[in-house]
């Protein structure tokens, strides 16, 4: 006979909101708890607190998603549920359309996936002033979600149009799909980019990564489906693509820090190199999140982000990041 205890862990099992936590990549845990606590600063109900890891209260956590908009390392993932390719409210919100508990869960492919049907999506929120589970500040991490799903659909020589609107109701969108099947059948693929420049129901069917929020991949959720957003797309190699990756400047001492604290394992060092050259500082490009938690633990400061990326570059494969001189002295040595 279940007890008091099991009920009442089973009800919040069953409800529970707060992101799914991956410690291998939280940089409190890879770095220190003084590298990163931004989870922690950012809740406006007190849930996260920084031990060890990162421990999230299921009972106080509203699942707002505040937490998961400002981690840095992709850490912290959003448990939501929708169907692509129709409009979203808010749990504060009124109608028949599909609701999440907060807007501002939704990352960028979530908002590309919905805008699949004919490129056009309503976000209706409800006063974020006055909620009892989110706080304004949302809706700015929702904007910036806005604007990284329009630059991923422009890879796709495509426009999406989203509206974020605060509303008191929201109904189920039941407008047509934005291309026909006798267009997709009798106007071939050149005319169907034509003709519905903002029609995104390929990628709908193509982003496929894997909706169960508990089966998490070793990467983020997101960071596969953007570089798979911008793989389908089909660049050339020298279009510029939405990517920021870290560059190694001359000084770079080969230690181990930025292998280490890399939560994605982007950065390896190779000291035995197939070519027989110099040690090599290698990474591995589409694992990196643009983090910046290379940047901030370089201990001779030689690392930096550029946002100049090419579609080659992002998906050829590891690269020599950097390669240790003659001149460099001993490892271990500071380059002068």
């Amino acid at each position: 006979m279940p007890g008091f205890d099991d009920l009442l862990n089973f009800v919040l099992k069953a409800t529970n909101v707060a992101p799914a936590y991956s410690a291998d990549r939280c940089i409190a845990v890879t770095q220190s708890s003084t590298a990163c606590h931004a989870c922690v600063a950012a809740c406006p109900h007190y849930a996260v607190k920084l031990g060890r890891e990162v421990e999230i209260d299921e009972v106080d956590c509203t699942g707002c998603g505040l937490c998961v908009q400002v981690c840095p390392s992709q850490a912290l993932e959003p448990r939501v549920s929708y169907e692509p390719g129709a409009s979203v409210r808010c749990s504060q919100v009124q109608g028949s359309a599909q609701s999440v508990v907060c807007l501002g869960r939704l990352q960028a492919t979530d908002i590309v996936r919905l805008a699949a049907r004919n490129g056009d999506v309503t976000l209706a929120h409800g006063d974020c002033a006055d909620c009892p589970i989110g706080v304004p500040q949302i809706l700015e991490g929702l904007g910036a979600a806005v604007e990284d799903a329009r630059a991923l659909v422009a890879q796709h020589d495509r426009t999406i149009t989203v509206r974020v609107e605060q509303r008191e109701s929201l109904e189920q969108d039941r407008s047509p799909s934005g291309i026909s099947r006798r267009a997709l059948l009798t106007g071939g693929l050149r005319n169907v980019r034509r003709s519905a420049a903002s029609a995104l129901a390929p990628l709908e069917t193509l982003l496929r990564v894997p909706d169960d929020p508990n089966e998490l991949k070793p990467l983020p959720r997101e960071l596969m489906r953007r570089y798979r957003v911008l793989e389908l797309a089909h660049p050339e190699a020298a279009d510029r693509v939405p990517w920021r990756l870290p560059r190694v400047d001359d000084g770079c001492i080969m230690c181990p820090v930025c292998t280490r604290v890399c939560p994605t394992d982007a950065f390896s060092r190779n000291f035995e190199p197939d070519d027989g050259g110099r040690p090599v500082l290698r990474l591995e490009p589409e694992r990196c999140l643009d983090c910046d938690a290379c940047v901030r633990a370089c201990p001779v400061k030689v690392i930096h982000m550029d946002d100049a990326i090419t579609w080659g570059e992002l998906s050829g494969g590891p690269v020599d990041a950097y390669r240790s001189g003659e001149d460099d002295g001993p490892q271990g040595s500071i380059y002068r």
